[in-house]
């Protein structure tokens, strides 16, 4: 997100919007977003303008054709990285989420060899394990959260995957740090806090304990590195931070560490905690309807046999792999990407001037009727009856920005809960709200425990962008 600009474009230039104070804008964003752009969706329609204070003017677009043509547009006109200049901080100045036109292509290259779709084979193992050993410890007729239980199964696949690393004491050690670190961006208001606050110059700070636990984890991280820099194998196989070492830029240049320190971190991020969130969201989707918990099993055992899937029956889960999309379509963990004009830029005829943040919104293109009709419901077959557009169907982005992560995320979700699935049956206990706040499986394999949708709604919106 980019600071406001010092002369802000006049209003005729913009699409319409709320006329509170930014102050209270911000407040509203960062307390309740969706329900936010719900409601001036509702009277301002397909285009309006936010005014968020610390951020600049938010330009919420939700006609297709809008999205297509922002997608489309030329990237040296429309920088995400600029707009993301906040997470600096965090990610560091080489990351691809803060870089724009030829640095971002050059990183970009680098990255995509490791995350690859075919790469994601050799992590199926991983994958399948700790999904295994997760459904192993859930207490027998207790209530287990679903949320934490999905951030501890994607931490340690992202350990395994990103750093090579096993279960023991390191992993523990890597896993605890990580966590300390994530749990300080989870809250509500800390988009609030890091606008109000110049986070750039706190950065490094010991005693603000989001840069402290940082600092803690880079420790490791740049441990990792000088290891494996020194020839020290990792335990596990093949992983992204050796394919980092090995990686070459355009003039056969190797990486710095801070290059793979950056790329790591953003990886880390956005590759666990954003990949748990939506699972658990498609656990909230799945199990309160017996019609599809039923259809998947049929299709788990059509599939596989009865047993537990191996990676070549993933592209046979044709239900499951439309259930995940419409589950992402219900609930997409970034609710818009943004894209900041450095020029003049025309969406469906309306001349935007430079130094707006155009927002392609997911949230609100995913609910339109007359692209998925009775948009409420949860139905994965309409993702069989018919192939979406990159501009209709963008839950990781799209353009040149799309995710790099999304086939390592598509991925992994389906594992886990092609695994999950065929472990156990959940469902809905006895007297749940009709909501299905808690979700209870029934016996399977010799398996109880609870799924709790509690908390799911405190989403970490501040990575307003497609990448990784």
């Amino acid at each position: 997100m980019s600071q406001t600009p010092a002369t802000s474009p006049p209003a005729r230039a913009l699409s319409p919007g709320p006329k509170s104070p930014a102050w209270w804008q911000l407040l509203r964003f960062a307390g309740d977003p969706l329900r936010l752009l719900d409601a001036c969706h509702r009277r301002y329609g397909d285009a309006f303008t936010l005014n968020v204070a610390g951020n600049g003017l938010f330009v919420m677009l939700s006609d297709p054709e809008a999205v297509r043509e922002v997608f489309r547009g030329d990237p040296e006109v429309l920088h995400s990285g600029e707009a993301n200049t906040l997470f600096t901080a965090t990610v560091g100045r080489h990351s691809v989420l803060v870089l724009d036109e030829a640095p971002h292509a050059r990183q970009r290259r680098v990255l995509l060899p490791p995350l690859k779709g075919e790469r994601m084979r050799a992590f199926f193992d991983a994958m399948r394990l700790e999904t295994l050993e997760a459904v192993r410890a859930w207490p027998l007729d207790a209530p287990f959260p679903a949320l934490p239980t999905m951030r501890r199964i994607t931490l340690r696949v992202i350990l395994r995957t990103a750093l090579g690393l096993v279960p023991g004491p390191e992993m523990d050690r890597v896993e605890h740090k990580m966590e300390a670190f994530l749990s300080n961006g989870r809250q509500r208001y800390a988009l609030v806090l890091m606008t109000i606050i110049p986070i750039h110059r706190l950065s490094g700070s010991r005693w603000v304990p989001l840069f402290r636990q940082l600092s803690d984890l880079d420790d490791e991280l740049f441990a990792l590195i000088a290891a494996r820099r020194r020839g020290e194998r990792p335990p596990s196989g093949e992983n992204v931070l050796d394919d980092l070492l090995a990686a070459t830029h355009e003039d056969s240049s190797l990486l710095d560490d801070q290059e793979v320190r950056d790329a790591l971190i953003t990886i880390l991020i956005a590759g666990h905690d954003t990949t748990a969130l939506a699972l658990a969201w498609a656990l909230a989707d799945i199990v309160p309807r017996p019609e599809v918990v039923d259809r998947l099993a049929d299709e788990l055992r059509r599939v596989t046999g009865g047993g537990p899937p191996e990676a070549e029956h993933l592209p046979a889960l044709e239900y499951l792999d439309g259930a995940i999309r419409e589950s992402l379509r219900r609930s997409p963990v970034v609710p818009f990407v943004v894209r900041k004009t450095v020029r003049p830029f025309a969406v469906v005829g309306q001349k935007y001037p430079a130094g707006v943040v155009l927002c392609p919104c997911s949230y609100l293109v995913h609910r339109r009727e007359d692209l998925y009709p009775e948009p409420d419901r949860f139905r994965p077959e309409r993702f069989l009856e018919r192939k979406f557009g990159p501009h209709e169907w963008f839950p990781f982005g799209g353009g040149n920005r799309v995710c790099l992560g999304m086939p390592f995320a598509f991925y992994e979700m389906k594992v886990l809960l092609a695994t999950l699935l065929s472990q156990v049956r959940l469902a809905r206990p006895a007297g749940a709200p009709v909501a299905g706040e808690a979700l209870r499986p029934r016996p399977r394999a010799g398996r109880r425990g609870t799924v709790d949708r509690s908390g799911i709604h405190s989403l970490a919106f501040g990575l307003a962008s497609d990448e990784p």
